[in-house]
């Protein structure tokens, strides 16, 4: 699978305008705001253990209800574990919630119970939810925190030399201009300007942020900030390699729990959340259907480099493709996590520095004066 380095990612995903303008279901959110994935891990994993300790799963289900502190998902194992007590199996009662448990989920644990390998699934399924989890912060945290922190930050300096410049300046004009920093002058018609444009400032960032909402929550919204995130330059390349990553991570974990190649990877397009996984995965179908084998038409929308070809037909022979997708997914995890921890120690570098010159020089330019006089 991909590794993510920085050129061949660039080359990974290369259908993003076909992808984005393919018929297809809705993208799908794999559990929204109110139950978190590392709650979800947490969980699996604690029920892993509750049954290799002894308890029946109902018990378990029972047990974890209980110490659950998200109220959403308490009532979700109530529920599961009422409809488990009356007979029913796991993968069916869990589907009673999909506001809490999504596909992958669902499948995972659903084939575990059926395979008597539950415990083993639960394990899966909670390292690969945590895994989601850590990339998906951290690629918020090396894209659009430092963002959202500069722009919170030039607001804040604008304030600040709105608010202060009235009480400052009176003194400043009883000093000779000729002993006025350059930093001074600027600080003065920066503090003049903010003034004048401050109120439109902030309410044009207001009604832009509910504008953006507004966009995004649809599903044109969405398809079109996918394509804004993929294409961008520098973090576009990150964007990319994790949606890959989702690909080979969510496609290995239900193969090698037992759910068909072609189910696997239906399930990985539509929880993605993310345009080109999702008409990459399409895109190779069809090749499929047309008659290429899977790594090749995997290889030629760019889900797999063409060195890993001939791998992925010799563990599909061996039975053992799902084991091989993880590995490569825990090469690529690794990788991706690498890169995002550089781009986000640079971003936050960047801004920090920026940020403090900002602030030393509205500093220096009302204090400037006064320094200059002694």
């Amino acid at each position: 699978m991909h590794n993510g380095a920085p050129g061949h990612s660039d080359s990974g995903i290369k259908l993003v305008q076909q992808a984005i303008s393919l018929p297809t279901q809705p993208l799908c959110k794999s559990n929204g705001a109110r139950v978190r994935p590392d709650e979800l891990s947490r969980l699996a994993s604690l029920l892993a253990a509750k049954l290799k300790a002894g308890l029946s799963l109902g018990q378990g289900l029972y047990a974890l209800s209980v110490e659950a502190k998200n109220p959403r998902l308490a009532a979700a194992l109530k529920g599961t574990k009422a409809s488990v007590d009356n007979g029913r199996p796991l993968g069916e009662a869990l589907r009673d919630y999909p506001e809490v448990f999504d596909e992958i989920t669902v499948a995972m644990l659903g084939a575990g119970e059926r395979s008597n390998r539950l415990p083993i699934e639960l394990q899966r399924l909670s390292g690969y939810l945590s895994t989601t989890a850590k990339i998906a912060h951290g690629l918020s945290g090396a894209t659009m925190r430092p963002l959202v922190g500069l722009g919170a930050g030039l607001l804040m300096v604008l304030v600040g030399l709105a608010v202060a410049a009235p009480s400052v300046e009176p003194f400043l004009r009883g000093l000779p201009e000729r002993e006025w920093p350059m930093a001074t002058h600027l600080a003065i018609r920066v503090s003049h300007g903010a003034r004048l444009v401050l109120p439109v400032v902030l309410a044009v960032v207001a009604i832009a942020y509910a504008i953006f909402r507004l966009l995004v929550r649809g599903e044109k919204g969405q398809i079109w900030w996918n394509g804004v995130l993929l294409q961008a330059p520098i973090i576009g390349s990150l964007w990319r390699a994790k949606a890959v990553a989702h690909f080979t991570r969510t496609t290995g974990v239900l193969v090698a729990a037992g759910i068909p190649v072609s189910d696997a990877m239906e399930s990985a397009a539509m929880t993605a959340g993310n345009v080109a996984v999702r008409g990459a995965v399409l895109l190779a179908a069809d090749k499929v259907s047309k008659g290429r084998d899977l790594p090749t038409a995997l290889a030629e929308v760019g889900l797999v480099s063409r060195s890993e070809i001939n791998t992925m037909r010799a563990a599909e022979r061996r039975g053992t493709l799902g084991e091989t997708l993880m590995k490569d997914a825990e090469v690529a995890d690794a990788d991706l996590l690498r890169r995002i921890r550089r781009v986000k120690n640079a971003a936050q570098l960047a801004t920090i520095l920026l940020l403090g010159l900002l602030v030393a020089g509205a500093l220096l330019g009302f204090v400037g004066p006064v320094l200059a006089g002694h």
